[in-house]
């Protein structure tokens, strides 16, 4: 089921480096438990926070973590259906205040090795809801030998690997942030967020009460292939109408018919829980409900690096 364990394989079954994506779970698609609520970095897989409470957001979930529609305001994934959240500026009433960051960090699937060109990229793009109200720059990301958490919090040091110099603006399109360098250290972790303090941050107020910066993140990619690091794109996502569910609502049964072979059919209920899971190889067919709870559930089907998602309802 994981697209983890799909990587996995993928980067042990051959002993060439290039065109492999050395960050798992780089699209924060795979979940351990569909989000609730903010400060849920546990909720998805592999990732986890490595300072203060940075948020997830999956289209599974009904609330505000909902994609697109998220708490911080309306947001497609760059792809798929999943992003991760960070405050990249806070404007307190102190240095201490000032200078509150939350960062996402992950392990890499292998460490990197010392005199190797890595080639590294994510996507972001600024919120836009009226309780943020500033932009900033800065936001990055940063390799380390360290694993950090909330206890053990990566280090606001005016350091990272890989920033951008401008003010994230843009509340609609995702931005591509790039880089590449000759790794110098076995750096075995990864970590995303604004590295740098208020005195080095520019921001940009746009409303009057501003408060905090809030980027969305997604697609994250670390390899030695630079062409690869340019053309990838993440998870592909199967558009809606090409896929349809019916009857909707349903009773004992729903059936589908997609425009594409399915691997897998998932089924979750409310509170995010897998409740059916069934192998399909098929581009259409019937999956049984009986026994399952009135309520709303989230059919979700995949086919390797492809995934959409339909809500439906059942009596």
């Amino acid at each position: 089921m994981k697209l983890l364990t799909f990587i996995l394989l993928l980067v042990l079954s051959t002993s060439a480096k290039a065109q492999q994506n050395l960050v798992p779970n780089p699209s924060f698609e795979d979940y351990v438990t569909c989000p609730l609520g903010l400060a849920n970095m546990q909720d998805v897989q592999s990732w986890s926070s490595f300072r203060n409470s940075p948020d997830y957001f999956n289209g599974c979930s009904i609330g505000g973590m909902n994609v697109p529609n998220a708490a911080f305001g309306y947001q497609n994934a760059h792809n798929g259906s999943a992003y991760s959240g960070v405050i990249t500026y806070f404007k307190g009433n102190s240095v201490q205040g000032n200078n509150y960051r939350e960062f996402i960090g992950i392990p890499l699937i292998v460490q990197l090795n010392v005199g190797i060109k890595y080639f590294f990229s994510f996507y972001v793009v600024s919120a836009q809801n009226n309780a943020i109200g500033f932009f900033s720059n800065n936001i990055g990301l940063r390799f380390s030998t360290n694993i950090y958490s909330v206890t053990n919090p990566a280090p606001l040091d005016n350091f990272s690997h890989l920033k951008s110099d401008l003010l994230i603006t843009d509340t609609i399109n995702w931005q591509k942030i790039s880089g590449s360098f000759i790794a110098d250290s076995n750096y075995q972790y990864l970590t995303i967020g604004n590295f740098y303090d208020y005195l080095n941050t520019d921001t940009l107020a746009f409303n009057t009460f501003p408060q905090t910066a809030y980027n969305y993140t997604d697609d994250v990619c670390v390899t030695t292939d630079s062409l690869f690091n340019e053309t990838w794109t993440g998870l592909n996502y199967i558009h809606q109408e090409e896929v349809s569910l019916w009857p909707n609502p349903a009773s004992d049964f729903f059936e589908f018919k997609a425009m594409q072979v399915i691997d897998e059919i998932n089924v979750y209920d409310f509170s995010g829980r897998l409740v059916r899971s069934e192998k399909i190889n098929s581009d259409s067919g019937r999956i049984k409900l009986s026994g399952l709870p009135t309520g709303v559930y989230l059919a979700t089907f995949r086919k390797e690096g492809y995934i959409s998602s339909t809500r439906f309802s059942k009596y």
